[in-house]
């Protein structure tokens, strides 16, 4: 009795171990290939580095990217979380502080102050939702919606 159980247990076990074996044996082993890179115009960059100028954030492939931007300046002052951040005469961009955003000094936020601002890159909204979303002037709206990008910071060092 204990063998013919051990009979119908078994050769099921083992057809299953035969196939799994089978499986992976054609499957084989994985490629060993290089991480994902993005070609740019100078070196190559890895996607996970995170954008570290003003210019690289204003590109549309460092959407969902994370960004330490240091040494800034803060061109204008928006409301009590939206400014524009940029110097001289590069193209500004928007910022909007998280409303939980971690602050490891007492840097004021002002017109001319340089700060390190840590976030994610994310696409702007539409006009009509940038106004909704954050209350801005029609026209600050429209300035925002054209950028194609924000910085969303959750950091401020």
């Amino acid at each position: 009795m204990a063998r013919r159980r051990a009979v119908r247990l078994g050769i099921p076990a083992l057809i299953v171990a035969a196939l799994a074996v089978a499986a992976l044996w054609r499957v084989g082993r994985a490629p060993e290939s290089e991480p994902d890179a993005v070609a740019t115009t100078g070196p190559v960059a890895k996607i996970t580095e995170p954008v570290k100028t003003v210019a690289e954030l204003l590109s549309n492939n460092a959407i969902g990217r994370e960004a330490s931007l240091e040494d800034v300046t803060i061109r204008e002052r928006i409301g009590d979380r939206f400014y524009w951040i940029g110097a001289g005469d590069q193209r500004p961009v928007f910022v909007v502080l998280d409303p939980d955003v971690k602050r490891t000094t007492g840097t004021t936020l002002r017109p001319g102050a340089r700060v390190t601002l840590v976030g994610i890159v994310r696409p702007v909204p539409t006009e009509a939702e940038a106004e909704q979303q954050w209350h801005l002037t029609p026209a600050a709206a429209a300035l925002v919606a054209d950028s194609g990008t924000y910085l969303h910071v959750t950091e401020i060092r």
